[in-house]
């Protein structure tokens, strides 16, 4: 019996939204399902089935092993998960939902710069009141990792259940530890962030579960998804340049290598680069050099074959999770 490929996306929001716009440049077209709907469907590639849930879930849905794939911050993974990396593997960044988790104190605290700074004020502020200065986060693991990690002890964590960035201004606790993407709203509550004070610099991304039940199936569908995504991540960095030279193509390839170009074809005075799109104009020039008085240029939609690099790291990953060669 075939398994599909069971593949978890946020059921709301602009992280839903981007995560459908994600895969269907990838040619995977995603319906959520509406109201209370906890499943959508999905079509373009075959043996994949979509679960909705909350970006929170996420994390322990690939734990357990209910989802193969599913996509969520990374903010949400490492904290979520004890062991992030054993339960499982990345499979791509995705270039969006990007935001820090980093350590804000008030901007009065003007000799606090740094972690080594914060060192020095939370034991002055023990000694001095009493108590240890309050943190008030939803990170509560993350944050105890890096404040161990910078040798920090005079804390206690409070939970944040609500706008974390407002708990120094209310009296509710003395430091924040949260996830900012502009830093306007720190600003707005008269808070500044530690020059060494970043946690994380987080994004949103699509992971593979290594505790999931993976067969012939569910990695054939999972190949054509990593295949399909690298392809277009490819052509998005590349493009395509066809010029008609006055001359032959002989040195051609050369003059082309030292600006980082290749000659796909060549069919008499007509011929085809590729390149990156960095390096678009220096190629466009070699050519208009040998007589091509016009380059047009295009960018493809997919380059195949980008990704089988890809889905053999992450298959080899699962196959040694699930004990298999």
């Amino acid at each position: 019996m075939s398994t599909p490929l069971r593949l978890g996306i946020p059921s709301k929001g602009r992280l839903m939204e981007k995560t459908i716009a994600f895969f269907a440049e990838a040619g995977l077209n995603i319906r959520a399902g509406g109201g209370r709907e906890y499943s959508g469907s999905a079509t373009g590639i075959d043996g994949i089935d979509v679960a909705l849930l909350q970006a929170g879930e996420m994390p322990v849905a690939l734990e357990t092993g209910a989802i193969h794939l599913g996509v969520t911050g990374e903010d949400l993974i490492r904290e979520k998960l004890r062991d992030a990396d054993g339960a499982t593997t990345l499979v791509k960044s995705m270039g969006f939902g990007r935001a820090d988790l980093i350590v804000a104190v008030p901007k009065s605290w003007i000799d606090v710069e740094t972690m080594a700074d914060l060192d020095d004020a939370a034991a002055a502020f023990r000694e001095q009141h009493g108590h240890a200065m309050r943190v008030a986060t939803k990170y509560l693991n993350l944050t105890r990792r890096f404040f161990r990690e910078n040798g920090i002890a005079h804390y206690r964590l409070v939970e944040s259940a609500g706008a974390t960035e407002g708990a120094a201004a209310t009296g509710a606790a003395e430091i924040i530890v949260d996830i900012t993407s502009s830093g306007e709203t720190l600003k707005a509550n008269h808070l500044k962030i530690i020059f060494d004070g970043t946690i994380l610099r987080s994004q949103a991304q699509l992971r593979a579960s290594r505790h999931a039940v993976w067969d012939e199936h569910s990695l054939g569908a999972l190949n054509t998804l990593i295949d399909r995504i690298e392809a277009r991540f490819a052509a998005q960095r590349r493009v395509v340049l066809r010029g008609a030279l006055q001359g032959g193509t002989d040195g051609l390839e050369d003059a082309l290598m030292a600006v980082q170009a290749s000659l796909v074809s060549g069919e008499g005075k007509l011929v085809t680069v590729g390149t990156r799109s960095d390096r678009a104009y220096a190629a466009a020039k070699v050519l208009r050099e040998r007589g091509a008085t016009r380059v047009d240029s295009s960018h493809p939609e997919m380059l195949y074959g980008a990704g089988a690099g890809e889905f053999q790291r992450v298959a080899s990953t699962l196959r040694s999770a699930a004990g298999r060669p």
